[in-house]
């Protein structure tokens, strides 16, 4: 992953102009403007800068990611999650619908697609702060608390811990839309490589 340094939300800022065409996705852009948290995320008054999902992203990359492209569909992450940092870029929010498609069991998202979104989330917050702007996944612990059902919109929400050296610790969970129950939390460390 590159591009997560100080000045990458300039290539970065929402498009909020372009409405989907696709009325599976368009009906979920009606469902998204409703949410409450997108309203007080967005308001004048609010700490927290949008910034476009993967923006950051390559074109090649964006063609090759998982969660960018290949999840984008129907039954799947077929709206691209909303994305909000704080002003220093230690707290990330991001606003999802999962849908019918992403089960291990049914009507229940599956384990490790949680774990992945986590473990992306957890990578907004530290690689920011590592040297170069980049680092991997050295180790990532996941509780799952709840299920999580499918069809249905979640926070995933992660907040930096602490920087040493070329070492970032990091916590993320994802919630509940409405009364913010968490389903499953996740503690990770990212290294950034040797130069």
């Amino acid at each position: 992953m590159s591009n997560h340094g100080p000045d990458s939300d300039q290539a970065q800022l929402l498009d909020n102009d372009t409405l989907p065409t696709d009325p599976a996705e368009l009906a979920l852009a009606q469902q998204e403007a409703s949410l409450r948290i997108v309203h007080d995320l967005r308001h004048p008054d609010s700490e927290w800068q949008e910034v476009r999902a993967y923006g950051y992203l390559s074109d090649s990359a964006k063609k090759h990611s998982l969660t960018a492209t290949t999840l984008r569909q129907p039954g799947s992450i077929h709206r691209r999650p909303l994305k909000f940092f704080n002003n220093d870029k230690t707290e990330c929010i991001l606003i999802a619908h999962l849908g019918q498609h992403l089960c291990g069991h049914d009507g229940i998202i599956h384990g490790g697609l949680l774990a992945t979104l986590l473990d992306e989330h957890l990578a907004y917050v530290t690689l920011p702060k590592l040297p170069n702007y980049t680092g991997f996944t050295a180790n990532l612990n996941v509780d799952y608390r709840r299920p999580v059902k499918s069809n249905q919109w979640v926070i995933v929400r992660g907040k930096l811990d602490r920087v040493e050296g070329r070492k970032a610790w990091a916590d993320a969970w994802v919630e509940h839309i409405e009364d913010g129950t968490k389903f499953t939390e996740a503690r990770a460390l990212y290294i950034s490589p040797r130069t």
